[in-house]
């Protein structure tokens, strides 16, 4: 299996990265584009050829490690709350004098970038322009025009984009066995979001999820207060067992990732590691739930002004068309628009220090008064 095989349609971003990997790597690079379209695993595999002795042979140790994000000279960033504060680049900057451990070169991940706030970014900076030679930076943002344009400027970019249909249908005819119908219908549904696709194809829980938030988008019209309430309780209990399931699989490859620790200091850096890593796939285990109901529910309104508009042929979720001809009604394409405004406007407060219960009844309170 190619170290890049996993990254799905961005045959623009394996070209710069195989580029890089052949004629050398350069310092800096910066993995932008959409969420959920392979960033992060593309930004694993890439560090993982930094750190191999072969450049990426994607089946020795060093690799295996790498791509488990437990390699020793892999140093994985990320937001502590929505931000990535001053203190944690402080720490980034002083580490990065250090000499690698085994590798010849020490990579940084910065898993979204953008979330540093002005004081990360200053301090950033003057690593960035100045790095050590065994110093190689990956900066992985959904949002790069939120990072000051002094860094983006001194980062390679490495673009990605939604995953068309077809590439994204031939992924899953290949990896799951799916019928050609089937593999087209979820990626429509799935808008290019490899994460998602997968996730829901191996998931009957975000199966049912899914049902959930569509149904609770097909009832809100007719939605009192107590019903709204009550769809909140619901979303919320999803989204906290999908934090629960994140954790749990860190949890199972723990001892696994053990096995290579030798001395009581690299198994005392590897727990340490994994536990951040706990950390941060909670905390991405509720962002990804959060934008899946806040694209369920823009999703849903946004179908049904394409059918109101007489415009079939593009709505996304295809297996609910008769559903959706039942429910549109031409005079309200208005309000379906506002409908999506809310969504889109709630996905925007997530990028500050929102508590998720209160951001999503304002979003199913604000959806319904623009129905009324």
């Amino acid at each position: 299996m190619g170290l890049f095989d996993g990254v799905v349609g961005q045959p623009l971003a394996v070209a710069i990265l195989g580029n890089a990997l052949r004629k050398g790597a350069g310092h800096a690079y910066m993995f932008m584009g959409p969420r959920g379209v392979g960033k992060t695993e593309a930004a694993l595999a890439f560090a993982a050829a930094l750190l191999c002795p072969e450049r990426g042979c994607n089946c020795c140790e060093a690799c295996r490690r790498a791509r488990a994000g437990v390699h020793p000279d892999l140093v994985t960033i990320v937001p502590d709350g929505n931000f990535i504060h001053i203190g944690e680049i402080r720490e980034l900057n002083a580490d990065a004098a250090k000499r690698p451990y085994e590798a010849s070169v020490r990579v940084y991940l910065i898993l979204d970038a953008d979330a540093m706030n002005e004081a990360a970014a200053n301090a950033f900076l003057k690593t960035l322009e100045e790095p050590p030679g065994h110093v190689r930076f990956i900066l992985v943002t959904s949002n790069p025009e939120r990072l000051p344009q002094t860094i983006v400027s001194r980062c390679q970019r490495v673009p990605f984009a939604r995953i068309p249909v077809e590439p994204l249908a031939a992924h899953l005819r290949d990896l799951y066995g799916l019928s050609d119908d089937d593999c087209r219908a979820l990626a429509r549904v799935s808008q290019g979001d490899l994460a998602y696709v997968r996730e829901f194809v191996e998931s009957k829980t975000v199966q049912d999820a899914r049902v959930l938030v569509l149904s609770q988008a097909c009832a809100l019209p007719r939605a009192d207060f107590t019903g709204q309430a009550a769809m909140v309780d619901e979303i919320m209990a999803v989204l906290e067992e999908r934090q629960a399931r994140a954790v749990a699989t860190v949890e199972a490859s723990r001892e696994r990732e053990l096995e290579w620790a030798g001395d009581a200091r690299t198994r005392a850096w590897v727990e340490k590691t994994l536990n951040q890593r706990s950390k941060r796939e909670k905390r991405a285990a509720m962002l990804a739930g959060v934008d899946e109901v806040i694209r369920g529910f823009a999703g849903w309104y946004r179908d049904l002004a394409v059918v109101a508009a007489g415009a079939e042929e593009a709505v996304h979720n295809i297996d609910y068309l008769d559903d959706l001809r039942l429910n549109a009604l031409p005079g309200l394409l208005d309000a379906y628009l506002a409908v999506v405004g809310v969504a889109e406007r709630t996905r925007e407060r997530f990028r500050y220090n929102v508590d998720a219960r209160c951001a999503l009844e304002d979003m199913v309170f604000s959806m319904k008064e623009a129905l009324l």
